[in-house]
């Protein structure tokens, strides 16, 4: 008798987002040109780097209907969550960034904007080159526990990306395995690059306080803690895939 696969054709398609998890480029004399500071790394690298997202999220992108896509260069060099013409592109934090509290990076000429570009628009083709109709493309991030709030916050648009029952079931999934959730706070919105069809997108923000020591950047050591996690991550695959 044949053997029945876990997911079947009817599973829904999940792609998962992971923008800000690397620090690669960020001293490259032709991409990166941040000045080698400690002071800049431990006050703006450190904190605003989404470290172990792809970890945390592990144990879904190993299931066979999800895709996942990471962007190999740290958000420094290039911010690939950023939109063109992005209102922050003002305060130079767009696409592109060129300051970051008191330190300058260091001047870009047209090529190399050029090239930062390209990684930019290659993230997002790579992104819509995996979804699909009815994909649900989960966005992926952590956030300082200096901003305070709920253990995990689940971001979504007010738009034909937002899918009301799967945010819900998905705060409901987190909430009976003991954390805290909040909806739009303290990030709000998803990725939504865009396509010829429809796909939902949601974003889950997870505390750094829920799984690592953000002074020294170690992860959480205890297995109970992983065991919770895990089975939360267990139980949003199988809500967000259909079965």
């Amino acid at each position: 008798m044949a053997v029945t696969q876990k997911y079947t054709t009817m599973a829904r398609s999940i792609v998962l987002n992971i923008p800000h998890t690397s620090i690669n480029g960020l001293f490259d004399a032709e991409i990166g040109k941040w000045p080698r500071s400690s002071e800049f790394v431990a006050k703006h690298v450190n904190r605003l780097t989404d470290w172990y997202v792809d970890f945390l999220f592990g144990g879904m992108a190993d299931k066979e209907n999800v895709q996942s896509v990471v962007f190999p260069y740290s958000r420094f060099v290039c911010d690939t969550e950023r939109l063109k013409d992005d209102p922050l592109e003002a305060d130079g934090n767009g696409i592109i960034y060129t300051h970051a509290g008191g330190f300058t990076r260091g001047t870009l000429d047209q090529q190399q904007r050029g090239r930062l570009m390209g990684l930019w628009d290659d993230h997002q083709s790579n992104l819509l080159s995996r979804l699909g109709e009815e994909a649900v493309l989960v966005d992926c991030h952590s956030f300082p526990s200096d901003l305070g709030g709920p253990d995990i916050c689940i971001g979504h648009n007010e738009d034909w990306s937002y899918d009301s029952q799967l945010v819900e079931g998905v705060r409901k999934v987190f909430e009976s395995m003991g954390y805290t959730v909040g909806i739009n706070t303290p990030y709000s919105n998803s990725i939504t690059p865009s396509a010829p069809f429809r796909y939902t997108s949601l974003m889950i923000e997870v505390n750094k306080r829920v799984y690592m020591n953000e002074a020294t950047l170690q992860l959480e050591q205890s297995p109970g803690k992983w065991q919770q996690w895990n089975a939360a991550v267990e139980q949003v695959h199988e809500l967000l895939s259909g079965s």
